[in-house]
């Protein structure tokens, strides 16, 4: 699957974070018809040997996967991309040589310098061409770029001129507390910030992505033009279904 037939629909995307471990999960979202999910690394307690399933299971049911690391780790990226990720989501990006270097430990020569091993599974274990291998793996994983400091805004035009970023994530959570304005997602002036990333990665033809966790939100910023849109947590989502299932069926009881 090439990076641009899931990324370029007529339509923004819409997909989750994944925090729990099980191939059942990622086969639930894809039936629900979430576009994309993300595999949380970052926050969440999946380990190397956890996501094979999940990658698995989101390809049995051509949903696209990718992964957040926990940070700009080569070693991170290396083993996901090899075992054939849809993606690498990375976060905290400051500078444009984070962005450079997200860029050479994501993509294969020339345009980085991913460790290059064609015995893997994202080469079939050599049983792809060696050429086509190399022709394709650049296209077909995606390379998402997490806006989440004040530094990293005020530097998004020289990120943005860096080649290879396929999409402009914004954290705003973490953006807000950067701002002194802590969790205030919907503060004015970290919404501003936010429309001002989105607008500059517009000017130079880079998708942009964002986090949010109301349909409100989903809204807004699909309005702006954001096309990749990460909505919730399944954890949350699953708590937040039980809670009203339980209300739902103890309203039952009292009737």
């Amino acid at each position: 699957m090439k990076t641009a037939d899931w990324l370029q629909p007529g339509k923004p995307l819409i997909g989750p974070f994944i925090r729990i471990p099980r191939a059942e999960v990622v086969e639930i979202l894809a039936l629900a018809g979430c576009d994309y999910a993300v595999v949380d690394l970052e926050h969440g307690p999946i380990g190397h040997h956890e996501i094979y399933p999940l990658i698995l299971a989101a390809e049995r049911r051509g949903m696209p996967l990718l992964a957040r690391l926990p940070g700009l780790d080569e070693a991170h990226a290396k083993w996901l991309l090899d075992q054939g990720i849809a993606g690498l989501q990375i976060p905290h990006i400051q500078t444009a040589d984070d962005a450079r270097r997200a860029v050479a430990m994501s993509k294969f020569a020339p345009m980085g310098a991913r460790g290059l091993c064609r015995f893997t599974r994202a080469a079939e274990y050599s049983n792809l061409p060696k050429e086509a291998y190399l022709a394709g793996a650049n296209s077909s994983s995606a390379l998402v770029l997490q806006i989440e400091g004040r530094e990293g805004a005020d530097n998004i035009e020289a990120i943005c001129a860096v080649p290879g970023i396929d999409v402009i994530f914004v954290g705003p959570y973490d953006l807000s507390q950067s701002m002194g304005l802590i969790g205030q997602i919907w503060h004015a002036e970290v919404v501003a910030r936010v429309s001002s990333i989105v607008a500059t990665c517009a000017r130079a033809g880079i998708r942009t992505g964002v986090f949010t966790d109301t349909p409100e939100g989903v809204a807004h910023w699909a309005r702006l033009g954001v096309t990749y849109i990460t909505y919730r947590i399944e954890a949350e989502l699953f708590l937040t279904a039980m809670k009203a299932a339980l209300a739902e069926a103890r309203g039952g009881l009292a009737r």
